[in-house]
């Protein structure tokens, strides 16, 4: 079975990375805001801010062994492997549950409430 430690800094590292491709994508239809330049360095500021948290994941995954080794869409789903000491894992998530974790990330980026990071609200399979 796949540790706590482990399923946690997985999630982590997901949900990092879907916000920095989404902030990306977002950050390219801000070109009409009177306050572009000021929305421009705030995206630019939380996307190198979540490059160091993405870097700092991945180094604690490689601590213990572990590391996030294919993404796999599959219908409403998106399938995970993870492979931690030579043993490999799914975590299948919703993709809608995806989206709803990525925008908490976002209202925690914008200093607005939000939920913290818990393991209970995805599903598992191994």
């Amino acid at each position: 079975m796949i540790s706590k430690l482990a399923t946690d800094l997985a999630h982590r590292q997901i949900i990092v990375d879907l916000t920095i491709r989404t902030l990306e994508r977002d950050r390219m239809h801000i070109g009409d805001f009177k306050m572009q330049k000021a929305f421009e360095t705030w995206f630019d500021l939380k996307v190198l801010e979540l490059h160091s948290d993405l870097k700092a994941v991945k180094a604690e995954l490689g601590k213990i062994s572990a590391k996030i080794q294919a993404v796999t869409p599959n219908g409403d789903f998106t399938i995970y492997t993870v492979v931690e000491q030579r043993r490999t894992f799914d975590l299948r998530y919703l993709n809608i549950s995806l989206k709803n974790w990525t925008e908490n990330e976002v209202r925690r980026l914008l200093g607005l409430e939000h939920k913290s990071v818990k393991v209970e609200n995805k599903l598992r399979n191994s």
